[in-house]
C-alpha cells in the first residue's frame, strides 16, 4: 500500500515525465530544421546544429533518468524526440523533405538512437548512506 508521500512523489514524477515528453517532441521538431547548421572556425566547418540537437537530447535523457528514475521514462522521451524526426523524414507531396537520407540526416537519427540507448543501458548510480557498522570498523587497504 502506497503512503501519501509516495503517491505525491508518483504524481509529480508522472507530471514531470509528461512535460519531458512534450519538450522532447518540441526538441525533435526543432532539431529536424537546425541539424544542418554549421559554423566556420578557422576554415573548418563545425556542425553546431547537429551537436546542439544531440546535446539537447542528452540533457532531456539525463533529466528523464533523474526525475523519472526509470528506464521507461527515458524510452518515452526518446519516442517523443523520434516522432517528429521520422515524420519530417518522409517525402511531402511537393517532393521535398526536411531530414534527408544523407550524412547529416542519418547522423542525427543514428546519434539520437545512440543517446537514448546509452540513457537506458547505463546503470543508474545510487547513493547509500553509510551504516553504523561501516563507520565503526572502517576497512583499510594493505600497506606496502
Amino acid at each position: 500500500r502506497m503512503t501519501r508521500a509516495a503517491r505525491r512523489w508518483s504524481l509529480w514524477s508522472a507530471i514531470a515525465a509528461a512535460a519531458l515528453v512534450l519538450l522532447a517532441v518540441a526538441a525533435g521538431a526543432v532539431s529536424a530544421f537546425v541539424h544542418r547548421s554549421t559554423v566556420d572556425v578557422v576554415g573548418v566547418s563545425v556542425p553546431i546544429g547537429l551537436v546542439a540537437s544531440l546535446g539537447a537530447l542528452a540533457g532531456l535523457v539525463a533529466t528523464a533518468r533523474l526525475v523519472g528514475g526509470r528506464r521507461a521514462t527515458v524510452l518515452l522521451v526518446g519516442a517523443g524526440y523520434a516522432v517528429p524526426l521520422l515524420m519530417l523524414s518522409q517525402f511531402r507531396p511537393e517532393g521535398d523533405l526536411v531530414v534527408a537520407e544523407d550524412v547529416w540526416g542519418l547522423t542525427l537519427l543514428g546519434g539520437a538512437a545512440l543517446v537514448v540507448t546509452l540513457g537506458v543501458a547505463v546503470p543508474f548510480a545510487t547513493y547509500h548512506e553509510p551504516t553504523a557498522t561501516a563507520l565503526a570498523s572502517p576497512t583499510t587497504s594493505p600497506g606496502p
